[in-house]
């Protein structure tokens, strides 16, 4: 027998669930053509490429099932910049999350490119020279340039909803809402996999149920899956008016998308299930019995987390609808400014959260890159202000692109009760929801996602066995999104493979340092193509390919 590449002597993890065994596994033409157990001789296999995995790990590609690193495939650089996904074991990416995706644009799009210019200077630092309006023609843009990794795309609600009807947020009626669906059913036929809302941004936040409700309705006739950012992820939010002592919010939100499911029958992932602020943490049993309840009754519901305390987003996450829907004429009124640091003072104290926890991680402006990796308080030291206003010019100066960490979500470091109640969850699958920027510092999850998973998780707390750790990580998510061939180690799957040292394997980031490479992470595979060797990414190689849904 003859092959491409042969990799020995491994312990194979195949991202079924199944035990780890001892065996070998034969690539040829970017594929598993075998796998072999001891039993097997396998003496007479002719290699080209022979990686020798004795006392090592061998499992599937890790899938970061929500990404938004699709925002930079279009540049030149990107195998550089994404070069700490597939040091850490990552080999597809999931993008189009959150409501934003590169493409689809409505034709016409370029009178409202301000706003579309938006999401692509917040999800790739930058402004984007945009080749394509169809999902088609975005794949064909990238495959003519070649991918450093795969990627699944869903179409987001939002970017297309802008390029449409810029910012009027009222319902379209009937003709518009066909119109719509037309370039979404196109997108599907171009092989996008599902269907994203971002209800927690601009527009989606805005957007009225029967609108996102006929959206439902049109990715469950298409067999697709609907993920959403949820309009709340704490419990109390700027977007809904203040009855959350009635219900907290992050409660009301994670409701309206069940009862959404329920009414129309869409399959629906429910993106980073996190609860922000120390007084959130007690909703976290409420809502995962919530999600219990609506899969007993048949709900399709499953939902993703990252491994971290803190997420990443914009810096206008923290405004009120109020203050966004003219943020140039609220930023020059001193009584919006005033207003809305009120109302951000009220909030924190019934979150149980404080400028303390909120660090700049990518400034978006040349003036503001000297704050980057400061939280709040040490700018506005610097800045010789209030934390109010110092939040307030780094949105105004920005222009909302900033973007920042924000902390004690799913707990803290020492206290990750909630966090590990929600990872350990038979429906939870890992994400990394990382906003990579040319600048600045990175989340920690860019780099150690994977990793702190099996070191801290898996290892130190034993949360779960390894095999279900790496089922969670790669086959779970393959099939949560419809991928075929991906995220299993077995003959016909496409060879996507991570070789790891499990006594070596750790997570290296930190607070202070958020951009420090892992250990562990020996060799990886993209379509059987070597990316990674000896913890160091390959850059010129471009493994990758699009994934389409058929």
């Amino acid at each position: 027998m003859q092959c491409d590449l042969l990799i020995k002597n491994g312990t194979i993890v195949d991202g079924t669930g199944r035990a780890p065994f001892q065996g070998d596994i034969a690539v040829e033409d970017f594929k598993i053509s075998a796998v072999f157990r001891p039993v097997d001789n396998t003496g007479n296999i002719e290699a080209k490429h022979i990686i020798d995995a004795d006392n090592l790990m061998v499992c599937p590609g890790f899938i970061d099932i929500h990404s938004h690193s699709d925002y930079l495939l279009p540049l030149d650089n990107h195998p550089e910049m994404l070069a700490c996904l597939l040091e850490q074991g990552i080999t597809t990416i999931v993008g189009g999350n959150c409501g934003f995706s590169p493409a689809p644009l409505a034709e016409g799009y370029s009178k409202y490119m301000n706003l579309v210019q938006r999401s692509y200077e917040l999800l790739s630092g930058g402004p984007l020279e945009v080749k394509w309006e169809s999902t088609g023609s975005f794949f064909d843009f990238l495959e003519k340039r070649g991918l450093s990794l795969n990627l699944a795309q869903l179409t987001g609600h939002g970017t297309l909803r802008w390029s449409l009807w810029g910012a009027d947020y009222s319902y379209p009626g009937r003709d518009k809402m066909q119109q719509m669906s037309r370039i979404i059913e196109e997108s599907f036929s171009d092989g996008a996999y599902g269907f994203s809302l971002g209800l927690g941004y601009e527009p989606g936040m805005f957007i009225n149920i029967k609108e996102l409700e006929e959206m439902a309705l049109l990715v469950k006739r298409n067999n697709r899956i609907l993920t959403v950012h949820i309009k709340s992820l704490t419990r109390i939010s700027p977007i809904y008016k203040t009855d959350f002592l009635i219900k907290p919010h992050n409660i009301r939100a994670l409701e309206e998308m069940i009862n959404l499911a329920e009414k129309t029958g869409v399959k629906i992932q429910i993106s980073h299930l996190v609860f922000g602020g120390e007084k959130s943490w007690s909703s976290s049993d409420r809502a995962i019995g919530m999600i219990d309840q609506a899969k007993s009754r048949g709900v399709d519901i499953a939902f993703d987390v990252l491994p971290y305390h803190c997420v990443n987003t914009t810096v206008n996450a923290l405004f009120s609808a109020w203050f966004l829907r003219n943020p140039e004429k609220n930023f020059k009124s001193l009584l919006s400014r005033f207003r809305q640091s009120i109302e951000w003072e009220i909030g924190f104290k019934f979150l149980g959260m404080s400028y303390e926890d909120i660090q700049l991680m990518y400034g978006g402006h040349k003036e503001l890159e000297k704050y980057e990796g400061l939280f709040i308080p040490e700018i506005a030291n610097m800045m010789n202000c209030s934390n109010s206003d110092a939040l307030l010019r780094i949105a105004e100066q920005s222009k909302g692109s900033a973007a920042c960490l924000y902390y004690k979500y799913n707990g803290e470091e020492n206290n990750d009760e909630v966090l590990t109640k929600v990872m350990k969850h038979p429906l939870c699958t890992f994400e990394t929801d990382v906003i990579i920027a040319p600048g600045g510092k990175p989340h920690p999850a860019a780099f150690g996602t994977f990793p702190v998973i099996i070191q801290r998780y898996q290892k130190e707390k034993n949360l779960f066995s390894l095999e279900e750790a790496i089922a969670k990580m790669t086959g779970n998510s393959a099939e949560r999104i419809g991928l075929k061939d991906r995220g299993f180690l077995k003959a016909g799957c496409w060879a996507d493979i991570t070789v790891f040292d499990y006594n070596l394997i750790r997570d290296n980031t930190s607070r202070r340092n958020t951009g420090e490479k892992p250990s562990g992470i020996k060799y990886v595979f993209v379509n059987g193509r070597q990316v990674v060797s000896d913890g160091k990414c390959i850059t010129e190689k471009k493994a990758g390919r699009i994934l389409k849904c058929t």
